[in-house]
């Protein structure tokens, strides 16, 4: 009897791991493919269908710089076509500022910022991350292969003009990819800061927040099926995407800006970056600002801030 019930328990546990794990298989592909892939029947460049939960299509628009411009393109370390747009100021002064947009997004997400620059006397260059807009290819990697490409686009710049002092300034996404960026020992001399607004100290923390906070969801297994899935369907883990470990090794100053109304990512996100940050750092907290809006909320109070951050870094 008892060898009777013991195989019955072995069996029954076996089943039910073999049931979760077929679950997760699935559930994970899915979250994979809803999240970080690329793409409709209708539309091959269209963003993760994630996307449109956080920003409905009715509220795609956005003005362009009117500044002279040009098309750039580069090749990733990987064989990916990329696109940028390269804004001129009309009194330049040899400073650059590569704008990073977030997930879902293109550069035209980044044109606001832009004009900003280009009062300043910036050139801009406004890239579409891979995986975005007229880029190359299939998954987002939330910020981790992006952060390559960015050292990619300085080093352009960097070949183009020698002398050039560069910012790279990110949002959500971008801002997390341009503080990994930060930390590359492949990064030109000619990046002399970043900015960085609303980003993640990794991936997998921001997800795993969500799935507790908005979905009441144990982090436990749900994140590891997913991050298996992830590493076996994108290429990567979403604990690789983290910038936590890249501002302990930081190779230029760090602004950090965050929304204390931040439901997506929560502003306590940017204290520990800031905390863990090894490089000159400064923190700016915008009251009442929602993901990605502090630049919105207190235009004057953003742009003074990141004006006088980089005063002394740049020509």
């Amino acid at each position: 009897m008892r060898k009777i019930v013991v195989t019955f328990l072995a069996t029954f546990v076996l089943t039910l791991s073999a049931a979760i794990v077929a679950a997760g298989y699935y559930v994970g592909n899915y979250l994979v493919g809803f999240g970080l892939m690329r793409g409709s029947a209708d539309n091959p460049q269209a963003p993760p269908r994630a996307y449109a939960l956080l920003m409905p299509p009715g509220t795609w628009n956005y003005t362009r710089p009117d500044a002279p411009s040009e098309e750039w393109r580069l090749i990733s370390s990987d064989g990916l076509h990329l696109t940028a747009t390269h804004f001129r100021s009309e009194r330049p002064r040899g400073n650059w500022a590569i704008i990073v947009h977030g997930y879902g997004c293109t550069q035209e997400n980044s044109y606001y910022l832009a004009s900003h620059y280009l009062a300043q006397g910036y050139d801009v260059l406004t890239p579409d991350l891979r995986s975005s807009g007229k880029s190359e290819g299939r998954f987002v990697t939330m910020g981790l292969r992006e952060s390559g490409d960015i050292v990619g686009w300085a080093q352009e710049i960097a070949a183009r003009n020698p002398e050039a002092r560069i910012v790279l300034h990110g949002v959500s996404m971008g801002a997390a990819t341009v503080m990994m960026a930060g930390a590359s020992d492949a990064l030109p001399v000619q990046v002399a800061a970043v900015v960085e607004d609303c980003g993640y100290t990794s991936a997998y923390d921001l997800l795993a927040y969500q799935m507790e906070i908005s979905f009441r969801l144990p982090s436990f297994p749900g994140m590891n099926l997913l991050d298996w899935r992830c590493r076996s369907r994108a290429g990567f883990s979403l604990r690789e995407a983290a910038p936590i470990e890249a501002v302990r090794h930081a190779r230029v100053p760090m602004l950090f800006i965050h929304g204390t109304a931040d439901t997506l990512v929560p502003a306590s996100m940017a204290e520990t970056l800031y905390a863990a940050c090894t490089s000159e750092k400064e923190l700016l907290l915008v009251p009442e600002a929602i993901h990605s809006a502090a630049s919105q909320k207190d235009a004057a109070r953003y742009d003074r801030t990141v004006m006088s951050f980089l005063h002394g870094k740049m020509h």
